[in-house]
């Protein structure tokens, strides 16, 4: 090369240097600052954390995905390193007012998980498996509702009876089974029901920040009905700044779904200072009636179906033929979420934190209820139901927290959070060619609080709290005229005359991790739950007329070990056991579990136990490719089942009009779970990975002859998928599918919660579905999104279902960033 030509490179390189310091001036002027994003989505990654070299010097990403540079002027080099995300070194002095694009690590070697022992530590050290689902996932997934997105995560199985419902399922425990925990705060209170919930629907996916599924029993860290598992719902975030000034930022974001005319909206709005910080999320959606898939097994003909559409005028009941068949009338429903949160932080110790979240919903269509029917001798539908719904889902959290930092010698890092909680559930049924429609109210108020603390000793980890929660339950019921307005008596769901549930706990778990091979971790737990109920009926059955208490008291312990010969093999094993009290639903209720059936209390029951065996297996190959496996076997005694039972001497009463069976909830001898689980993720290239999971899980009641399924175990069930990403661009095709639930394999006994009437005559069939999803980012304020799901319209329902699954499904979603 000659001089000239040399000259020419020189002139040339230096005017793109100042063509680029020219367009970053602004940014340069103001501070030495670099940006970092998501190269895919082009999203700001706040949290990352940059170290220089030498040591000495640090920094974090703020919520904009900024950092200061001034502090590193003069050093050789900067690390970068954010969970997920592959580390880079950048030279400081080269590279301020850029911004950089940061590439994802599919398989992430350095997570953090903190439901395990309710602080952060590394999923590497814990035993117990636990499946993450991040922010950057939650969105990308683009879920209408929480259920939707566990189900569609592959992370658990979920049943539903309605649109408005869905009820996770964790190693063949459900219900209140599972605890579900927001924000370190206990959502199941003393109505949670063994049958199928739909209090995940009232916690916002939009709102949260990532959610952790524990399998296995979780007693020790939380107490009673953690049987199965615990779901941990972490909402998100106001973060500090840690410059002068305030920033403001936020999002917003549109979505339609064609399968039920979904239309949702939500904004969110977050302001930081450096004591101070506020972040605001408002949801509201409008689902309109679920449109089933239309390609349907040949030998189940009109399963699923609902041919009929019941009318009624002038408080007269008229049947009319559906006119659409695969549209399920009546399923939709309305819902607003609104999720607030404050923080303010006093010196460099202490933080204060108010968390405020309410959620509410229109009317609740029980489809499948609605959809039950039989045929006169002329051939004519005969309805069960002309109206059975849900009253709005209420739910309003009040939480403080304080989180104190290296305060005392006796913790490292604790929190104290004191919570109020306020539900209100009502059930509102009438009977085909009835003039009456009953209404039952439940409202319960909860008191909560917590206090849990970390301390580091060397080697040793130690965590231990307190915990302590008081239950009310408020039930009342009448009966109204639909013509006249006349209120009649009716017998209500919980004791009339007030219930209450009380539990108090103390816990300790210790950490060692006696080299870089080896961790053992253990704990135990103490609790301590009373429950009293008044029955103060003085028409109808008056069942137990006085007042009924309990006490029962728990001392639960779990021991584990992490061995990791190598950075590619990690063995796991874990011993636990798992508690779970008798509630106000479980002792108190009277209802009809299905037309034909009614349950009455039982004073007599016991508590719940557990306990749980559990290996697990990883290994990590160059980093491209792992593959880990867990397998478990737990013992369950004095389980919760429900079986025939007498009232007064009689098998048989008289329920809401009908002649009913009567039974109730018993201690069944023993019963016993096992199964497995698995998941594989490849790194085919940067762009490309695989990931996928299958989880089986089988379970029976112990008898003197042969034994009979445990209900609520689902068939196996899970999801794979290839993933594409490149700059800008996202997209995803992957597959769901669930195994066949023969009927030997099903629980016949009256009241189950496995509801043959809405399976066919084989038992559930199995199905899977092929789904497409995909993002485009214009810029680093606008996205769009579209998925089509279901894309063979296929005709399905999840066992223990009631209402059948959507078809053909196309989403179209824009959000905008600011």
């Amino acid at each position: 090369m000659n001089s000239v030509d040399k000259a020419l490179g020189s002139v040339f390189r230096r005017g793109r240097l100042c063509l680029m310091a020219l367009m970053l001036l602004p940014e340069s002027l103001s501070a030495q600052t670099i940006t970092f994003v998501d190269a895919i989505t082009l999203q700001p990654l706040d949290g990352a954390t940059l170290t220089s070299d030498p040591p000495g010097v640090s920094a974090i990403v703020d919520g904009k995905g900024r950092a200061r540079l001034d502090a590193f002027k003069g050093r050789k080099a900067v690390l970068v390193s954010h969970v997920g995300y592959r580390a880079i070194v950048l030279s400081p002095d080269t590279v301020a007012g850029a911004i950089v694009r940061m590439q994802r690590q599919v398989i992430g070697l350095e997570e953090f998980v903190v439901s395990a022992s309710r602080f952060e530590e590394k999923r590497r050290d814990v035993p117990e498996q636990v499946d993450i689902i991040k922010r950057r996932e939650i969105s990308f997934l683009d879920q209408q509702t929480t259920p939707d997105l566990l189900q569609n995560s592959g992370a658990l199985f979920v049943q539903r009876s309605q649109m408005g419902g869905g009820s996770p399922v964790i190693r063949g425990f459900e219900a209140s089974r599972v605890l579900l925990v927001v924000d370190g705060v206990r959502m199941n209170n003393a109505i949670y029901r063994g049958g199928h919930l739909q209090d995940l629907m009232t916690v916002d996916q939009n709102a949260i920040e990532r959610i952790e599924v524990v399998s296995g029993p979780g007693s020790v860290v939380y107490g009673s009905d953690a049987l199965g598992g615990v779901v941990h719902l972490m909402t998100r975030a106001p973060r500090f700044r840690d410059t002068t000034g305030v920033s403001v930022h936020g999002g917003a974001f549109l979505r339609m779904s064609t399968a039920n005319e979904e239309k949702t909206g939500s904004a969110t709005i977050e302001i930081g200072g450096r004591r101070l910080a506020s972040l605001t999320t408002i949801t509201a959606s409008d689902f309109g009636d679920l449109r089933m898939g239309g390609e349907r097994d040949a030998r189940y003909g009109s399963w699923g179906l609902k041919p009929f559409i019941v009318h009624t005028t002038n408080g007269t009941d008229s049947v009319l033929l559906n006119a659409v068949p695969l549209v399920q009338s009546p399923t939709g429903y309305k819902q607003m979420d609104v999720l607030q949160k404050l923080r303010l932080r006093i010196g460099r110790h202490m933080v204060h934190q108010v968390n405020t979240q309410l959620s509410t919903s229109s009317d609740v269509p029980r489809y499948d209820r609605l959809s039950e029917y039989m045929t006169d001798s002329l051939g004519s539908y005969v309805p069960a139901q002309s109206e059975w719904y849900y009253g709005p889902q209420k739910r309003m959290l009040l939480a403080y927290t304080l989180e104190l930092d290296s305060m005392t010698g006796f913790f490292d890092r604790g929190r104290i959070t004191p919570s109020y909680q306020a539900i209100e559930q009502s059930r509102h049924s009438r009977s085909f060619g009835s003039s009456r429609l009953g209404h039952r109210t439940e409202r319960v108020r909860v008191l909560g609080f917590n206090v849990d603390l970390e301390k580091s000793l060397g080697k040793h980890e130690l965590r231990y709290g307190l915990e302590a929660y008081a239950n009310t339950v408020a039930s009342d019921a009448y009966r109204e005229h639909i013509r006249t307005g006349e209120v009649t008596y009716l017998t209500t769901r919980y004791p009339n005359g007030g219930s209450t549930m009380n539990s108090y706990a103390a816990y300790i778990s210790h950490t060692i991790e006696l080299n870089e091979q080896v961790v053992l971790s253990g704990g135990l737990r103490y609790s301590w739950i009373g429950l009293t109920a008044d029955f103060a009926d003085d028409r109808g059955y008056q069942f137990l007329n006085g007042r009924y208490t309990q006490a029962n008291g728990a001392l639960n312990w779990r021991a584990g070990l992490v061995y990791s010969p190598g950075h590619d093999w990690r063995f796991t094993a874990l011993a636990s056991t798992g508690f779970r009290a008798p509630n106000v639903d479980d002792m108190a209720k009277v209802f009809d579990s299905t037309p034909g059936t009614v349950v009455v209390p039982n004073t007599n029951l016991e508590p719940e136990h557990t306990t749980n065996f559990e290996v697990g297996v990883s290994r990590t190959m160059t980093d491209k490719l792992f593959v880990e496996s867990h397998g478990f076997y737990t013992l369950y005694t004095n389980a919760l089942t429900m079986g025939a039972y007498t009232f007064n001497g009689q098998d048989s009463i008289v329920y809401d009009g009908t002649m009913s069976r009567v039974t109730a909830l018993t201690n069944s001898k023993e019963a016993y779970l096992y199964g497995a689980q698995g998941q594989l993720i490849l790194e085919i290239s940067k762009r490309m990975s695989v990931r996928g999971g299958i989880t089986y899980t089988f379970g029976r009641v112990s008898t003197d002859s042969t034994d009979r399924p445990l209900d609520h175990i689902p068939p196996v069930y899970g999801r794979g998928g290839v993933q594409w990403g490149a700059k800008r661009v996202q997209a995803e095709a992957y597959v769901l599918f669930n195994g066949w639930k023969r009927l030997k394999d099903t629980d016949t006994q009256p009241g189950s919660e496995d509801n043959l009437q809405y399976a066919t005559i084989d038992g559930t069939p199995s199905w899977w579905t092929l789904n497409l999803r995909g993002s485009y980012a214009i810029n680093r304020s606008l996205t769009v999104q579209a998925g089509l799901e279901n894309m063979l319209d296929t005709h399905y329902r999840t066992f223990a279902s009631g209402v059948s699954a959507p078809g053909r499904n196309l989403q179209l979603s824009l959000r905008v960033q600011w």
